[in-house]
């Protein structure tokens, strides 16, 4: 390639040779005339990097001051729950490798993180750790030969050179962690001749670093389990075993019993029963046949298959689905910086407390200053603020995992905040509270200027130009009546609040609700014989002359009265907001129970209305699906869509969202949002309380630097095991998995699931009732909604599939139309 000059963040210049698997070779000499690197040079890409030598939250300001000032850097994130670091950086001028490099001269032990590899903690502590403690243990036999109690100057030498090199890494760039903190106390303990202390400090330390290691892994796995992506696709056409990164839209890909749908796609032959607990949290197999979507991550529990895929593995639904868990998870919750700006004063404070104590008696010449000396190391130890840091991101981390296995998505630990907080949730009717699928109940011509058959013309000319769910039935209607939408339509329009409106073969054709009708003065007995009615009322005119009004039934969903009384119960006040006409609102309100109707509202009013419920009864959300519903999401403290139903725009303004439309995982969520509350609350005490405790034993006269030691290490460890408590009862979509690779038939599998559906017992009595109950009814409304739409494909698809002549049953069918 031709030599070009680039120019680096300090300002120096350097000449690029050549390039070589993603590495740049750079010339020895500056470069004259430094230009800035050219556009068509410059490649910015995230890099995930597993960095399993972070072994305190404390080094994290290490790895962000290592990363940060390296050229080309634009971005450092650290997940310290899974030993993880995301860069977004330009390869060009800082390669991964060197990426790597940086973090390893540091000795964190770096490396590239690849998809669904999940780097594993050593089985055994270190063969140095192993050989320190052998010789601490030689050197506690000192009082049968003295000169034993070398052997723990040996212990230290052996096990000091990680702690020492990290601690040579921090002080270069001004950071206090815990390895210095370590260092100074080793030093210390030596100073007062207290050999088997020092080596007793080491050992625990490179010990716990081990053991907490070990905790972490545990909690990394558990986190990881639920969300698999296969690696490798087997293509239909050759059998050939290739990298889900090489297959290529519309290709063909064959998935067979036991094995996980490797990319989303449209099933092109055969038929399936599919897992799909990996997405939505719902264990019960879905029926699938031929045209039927698949996703990435579900698997086939029984029959062969052939998928054309609809879209790349890194665009995949479970890719998204991870990529945004992985995102939310690195987010720092609003207590979590709280606890960080806290800790940045706690260390300084406690060890200039320390120094104190230390130098003042030497100073003063107060007897025994060995004392205070030692007194002053062991208030370095408990200097060290890891547990309280780890109190928050750890208990987040498996929250929003928990939310995932659900089929419920976090976009941050913010938000799990919110929801244990919520106090009132207003929920959007249509599509929401209803299903959301209309159905034309009647058709009222308005005078004899138009036939029945030319109205629904100009009603489905226009509607079919919508894309509300309204629009979507009048045209259905329409086609049943065999009346087939013009083409010629221009000038569509969307009237906010009101309808639409459009011209069509030369006329202005307007469709609307009540004030579309009010403003342009239509009137009729007609409409007055509807509007008594509880279905959704519809005008439409032509040329400002109302032709007809009509009106269509839309059925509240079946789990809306339930999920609506579990939110109840747990003291959150419901608020409906329609568009609609009060009367269709007050019918839902009479199947619903209990919930605030808002109706007759306009986008406008909706935000109104959600700003009054944050100023009078607290911390408020919104739910809904629709378009109109973007600006109540972005005003409420927490948005909700629904996965399936949701609009791009929607999804796009929701901070939480539900990957299926069952909404009784609105109660789930929020009883989450409160057990994480509760863990947060209870790291914080555990954290605190022990060293609290440990600093009273110390200037009580009983407190000891290897107590102090095993004091932070097991608080760390407590805290982490305490957290990975939310994840109990979600373990069904790993066992499900396990289940159906191993080809476990459906009814073990259901009988699996049901044993497994439980909560975490350290929840109060109630919440844990209503987690079990939802599930468990979440898991029968899926089974119902199942074989309903089952039905509906088969009777789509019978125009192109049929059986095949083997007579085993499968579907097959010609390749569709994509």
């Amino acid at each position: 390639m031709d030599i070009f000059s680039y120019q680096t963040t300090d300002g120096k210049g350097y000449e690029i040779l050549a390039e070589e698997d993603d590495a740049v070779v750079h010339s020895p000499r500056l470069a004259e005339n430094i230009l800035s690197i050219p556009e068509n040079f410059q490649q910015v890409t995230r890099t995930v990097l597993s960095v399993m030598g972070l072994c305190c939250p404390s080094e994290v300001p290490l790895v962000r001051k290592i990363l940060e000032p390296l050229p080309g850097v634009k971005e450092v994130s650290v997940n310290y729950t899974a030993r993880s670091v995301t860069v977004v950086h330009d390869k060009l001028l800082t390669p991964e490798g060197r990426l790597v490099k940086a973090l390893n001269e540091a000795r964190l032990d770096a490396s590239l993180h690849r998809r669904g590899e999940l780097k594993k903690a050593n089985k055994w502590p270190s063969p140095w750790t192993i050989c320190c403690g052998i010789l601490l243990l030689v050197s506690f036999f000192k009082h049968f030969w003295n000169p034993l109690k070398w052997m723990a100057i040996g212990a230290v030498a052996v096990g000091i050179p990680p702690i020492l090199m990290r601690s040579i890494a921090s002080l270069r760039r001004w950071i206090l962690d815990i390895n210095i903190l370590m260092l100074i106390a080793v030093g210390g303990a030596i100073a007062l001749a207290d050999y088997i202390e020092a080596g007793s400090i080491v050992f625990l330390f490179t010990l716990a670093e081990w053991l907490e290691g070990r905790s972490s892994e545990q909690a990394r796995s558990a986190l990881a389990s639920g969300l698999d992506v296969p690696r490798n696709a087997i293509l239909a056409e050759t059998g050939v075993m290739v990298s889900v990164d090489e297959v290529k839209l519309g290709s063909s890909i064959a998935v067979k019993a036991g094995e996980m749908i490797p990319v989303d796609g449209t099933i092109l032959s055969g038929g399936c029963s599919l897992d799909e607990s990996s997405l939505t949290g719902e264990s019960k197999p879905v029926e699938k046949t031929c045209g039927s979507e698949v996703w990435a991550g579900t698997v086939n529990l029984a029959g062969y298959i052939t998928v054309q895929t609809t879209a790349l593995a890194e665009d995949s639904a479970v890719s998204r689905m991870i990529k945004l868990v992985e995102e939310a998870q690195a987010k720092r919750s609003h207590f979590e910086q709280l606890v960080e700006k806290f800790a940045k004063f706690y260390t300084p404070v406690l060890v200039a407390t320390a120094l104190g104590l230390a130098l003042i008696p030497l100073i003063a010449h107060v007897r025994n200053e060995k004392h205070w000396l030692y007194l002053a190391l062991v208030l370095l130890v408990v200097a060290c603020p890891c547990a309280l840091v780890l109190s928050t991101p750890v208990a987040v981390a498996c929250g929003i995992q928990h939310a995932a296995r659900l089929g419920v998505v976090i976009k941050g630990g913010s938000y799990l905040e919110i929801l244990a907080k919520i106090k009132c949730l207003a929920m959007d009717k249509t599509g929401t509270l209803t299903e959301g699928h209309f159905r034309v109940s009647e058709v009222v011509a308005v005078g004899e200027t138009e036939d029945l058959q030319q109205i629904l013309y100009w009603l489905a000319s226009v509607e079919s130009r919508s894309s509300h769910p309204m629009a979507a039935a009048l045209v259905t209607y329409a086609s049943l009546q065999d009346v087939v939408p013009s083409k010629s339509v221009t000038d569509f329009q969307i009237i906010e609040g009101e309808g639409v409106s459009a011209v069509v073969d030369g006329h202005l054709i307007e469709i609307g609700n009540a004030r579309l009708a009010s403003r342009l003065g239509w009137s009729n007995t007609a409409i007055t014989k509807l509007a008594t009615q509880t279905a959704t009322m519809g005008w439409v005119g032509k040329d400002h002359q109302l032709l007809a009004v009509f009106s269509l039934e839309d059925h509240v969903r079946e789990e809306a009265a339930e999920a609506v009384r579990s939110l109840k119960r747990l003291n959150v006040q419901i608020h409906m907001l329609t568009g609609d006409n009060n009367e269709t609102a007050q019918d839902v309100q009479s199947k619903l129970g209990g919930v605030t109707v808002h109706a007759g509202l306009l986008p406008q009013d909706k935000v109104r209305i959600i700003q009054e419920l944050k100023e009078n009864a607290g911390v408020t959300g919104m739910i809904g699906d629709g378009i109109n519903d973007a600006p109540a999401l972005a005003a409420a403290d927490v948005g909700f869509a629904m996965g399936l139903a949701g609009s791009a725009v929607a999804m796009e303004t929701s901070d939480v969202f539900l990957m299926t439309d069952d909404l009784r995982k609105l109660g789930l969520v929020v009883s989450l949002g409160r057990r994480v509350r509760t863990k947060v609350i209870q790291n914080v005490v555990i954290s605190v309380g022990l060293k609290a405790a440990m600093l009273a034993l110390s200037f009580a006269g009983y407190g000891y630097l290897w107590m102090a030691v095993l004091v932070d290490v097991g608080a760390c460890l407590l805290v982490i095991s305490n957290s990975t408590l939310l994840l109990r009862g979600t373990g069904k979509t790993r066992s499900s998995g396990n289940h159906h690779r191993h080809g476990k038939n459906c009814k073990d599998h259901d009988h699996d699931q049901h044993s497994s559906k439980q909560c975490s017992k350290d929840d109060d009595h109630a919440e844990r009732t209503q987690c079990s109950d939802h599930e468990h009814a979440a898991e029968k409304h899926q089974l119902h909604r199942h074989h309903s739409h089952d039905h509906t494909q088969q009777d789509q698809t019978h125009s192109h599939c049929k059986k095949n002549a083997c007579g085993k049953g499968q579907s097959c069918c010609s390749v569709p139309k994509i």
